[in-house]
């Protein structure tokens, strides 16, 4: 089926112009890894199919420029296999000078550049991170941002389209079967989830001493993560006998946690510079109210645009271990709110979130 889409023309000296597209390519910097942007990135590979787009898929093998140059070889020599017209979504900005070698062939109708978070607002002025928001203002470039956030901070080097991640029908449908899961323990149910490589990033480490300064025996915090645990992070669990790390999580494991919380917690860092960290959008945070679970959002970042504030979810005013401290002793004092906002959080996240909408969204926004 050949869809018709707004393209720009691959030396970037034309505006954009209606053209046929019949393929997409996806670049991505992973697969496996686990995380907010491969989870974006598999829902728009749903999304673009379930529009009717042939929609393929060239995953960066590993970290590196021979690695990249791997990638660049693989996905040209697609693109002169075909003379199909084809549309370049590139899901990391680390990914662009790929990309645009690629749109000097001829049959290449543009690029769109997914634009996440610190990979947009780090301060870190190396040769390469000059090269990407150099060719990011190319008029054959366009930014797709996740959230008004990110899309701002954008604005200072360019336009950016807001395209908000959102979840596949089957992540979906998973998420909301788990919500029938009942809490059952006498405890109070906490969940964090995350990447465990950015456990400190992630904001664990304050979200520990939140719940201490708490100095109740009856919590319980549920730490979900991808990747393998380092040493510093078993040592920081070994002190602590109520919190349990669970690694290595099936989507239907995962999505049992969330829906068995009684609050997911996200307490992201947010920081520029060298090692700059930060939420551009909080994917878990919409995962945990399909799956039925209010959220506390992390004080600062893009995490906004994910939940309604004091209906499904709340955030702490700032980064202090003593204002996370606060929202958490307030929603334990009045477990009857703390109910009623993970209902509303599941009735707000499916409706505005619903995956049939959402490829429509993919189709205006994106291709």
């Amino acid at each position: 089926m050949r869809t018709t889409f707004l393209s720009r023309q691959s030396e970037g000296n034309a505006e954009e112009e209606i053209t046929k597209v019949d393929r997409v390519l996806l670049l991505t910097p992973s697969r496996g890894l686990g995380g907010g942007i491969e989870r974006y990135v598999e829902t728009l590979e749903w999304a673009i199919v379930a529009q009717g787009a042939s929609c393929q898929r060239v995953d960066l093998s590993r970290a590196g420029i021979r690695a990249h140059a791997t990638m660049l070889r693989r996905t040209r020599t697609l693109l002169r296999t075909t003379a199909d017209s084809v549309r370049l979504v590139v899901g990391h900005p680390n990914l662009l000078p790929v990309a645009t070698l690629l749109a000097r062939e001829p049959n290449v109708r543009g690029v769109r550049i997914l634009c996440h978070g610190d990979d947009v607002w780090s301060a870190r002025l190396r040769p390469r991170r000059i090269l990407e928001r150099s060719l990011m203002r190319r008029r054959d470039v366009h930014a797709v941002a996740t959230s008004g956030f990110t899309a701002g901070i954008l604005g200072v080097r360019c336009h950016a389209t807001i395209l908000p991640p959102a979840l596949s029908q089957k992540w979906f449908d998973t998420l909301v079967g788990s919500a029938t899961s009942a809490r059952s323990t006498p405890e109070f149910q906490i969940a964090t989830a995350f990447r465990l490589s950015a456990w400190r990033e992630k904001g664990l480490p304050q979200l520990i001493e939140a719940v201490t300064a708490l100095a109740r025996n009856d919590i319980h915090l549920t730490i979900c993560g991808s990747g393998g645990p380092s040493s510093d992070l078993l040592r920081l669990l070994e002190k602590h006998s109520w919190c349990t790390l669970r690694a290595g999580l099936t989507d239907g494991e995962l999505a049992q946690h969330l829906a068995a919380a009684d609050v997911f917690v996200l307490a992201t860092r947010t920081s520029d510079g060298r090692h700059a960290s930060g939420e551009g959008f909080g994917l878990v945070l919409l995962e945990a109210q399909i799956a039925g679970t209010a959220v506390i959002a992390p004080a600062h970042g893009g995490s906004w645009d994910t939940y309604v504030e004091g209906v499904t979810g709340v955030a702490p005013a700032d980064e202090t271990v003593r204002a996370l401290a606060k929202v958490l002793a307030e929603l334990l004092e009045n477990p009857a709110r703390l109910a009623w906002m993970g209902r509303r959080a599941a009735e707000w996240a499916r409706e505005c979130f619903a995956p049939e909408l959402y490829g429509q969204l993919v189709a205006r926004r994106l291709l």
